[in-house]
């Protein structure tokens, strides 16, 4: 169940990543058409707002991954003193605030693009319905909280690492042997 748990997080994570990548690889070719089409006296109408867009997607969707990848800086200034069974009650009290937080900001940011676009909002430049890129930077928010309700879940079962869980229950189930490999001999 947690490696079935995991193993979807990780999709999920992978996809909003692959996302990201995405729409940083446009952000930089746009950037540069950008500056050559400038440099013979004809730039790229809107490009500022569409780095604007791209960068907040970019930025959204790339949360999620970095969180199940550690990377966002952690400070455990007074919790480094603690027991082993204090830190990781204390660790599955904070993800879990940590995903409802972002989930009641995700929440918001969705109604708040439903009733911009109920209103017709268009951005100033490309008359383009912003609100849709509310939604993407939701969806961003809704991933991040997954990752740390996967994070609460495994905290709470006693599991500390999802890649070592990962890696152990592989090698539970489908064993290597190298002893075994007839490939191995001679």
């Amino acid at each position: 169940m947690l490696a079935q748990l995991i193993r979807i997080e990780k999709g999920l994570c992978i996809a909003g990543m692959a996302v990201s990548g995405a729409l940083l690889v446009a952000l930089v070719a746009m950037s540069g058409c950008n500056v050559a089409f400038r440099l013979i006296g004809h730039p790229l109408s809107a490009s500022y707002e569409l780095s604007g867009f791209f960068g907040a997607l970019i930025a959204a969707l790339a949360l999620a991954d970095t969180q199940r990848k550690r990377g966002h800086v952690e400070l455990d200034l007074f919790t480094r003193t603690y027991p082993a069974g204090v830190k990781r009650w204390i660790g599955a009290f904070n993800v879990l605030a940590g995903a409802t937080l972002v989930l009641v900001i995700g929440c918001q940011l969705v109604n708040r693009a439903t009733v911009l676009l109920r209103a017709g909002e268009v951005s100033e430049t490309l008359k383009f319905p912003y609100p849709w890129l509310m939604y993407g930077a939701a969806l961003g928010l809704f991933l991040l909280s997954a990752a740390f309700l996967t994070d609460g879940i495994l905290l709470i079962s006693g599991v500390s690492d999802k890649d070592a869980y990962e890696r152990q229950r592989a090698e539970r189930v489908n064993p290597v042997c190298d002893d075994d490999d007839p490939r191995s001999e001679g």
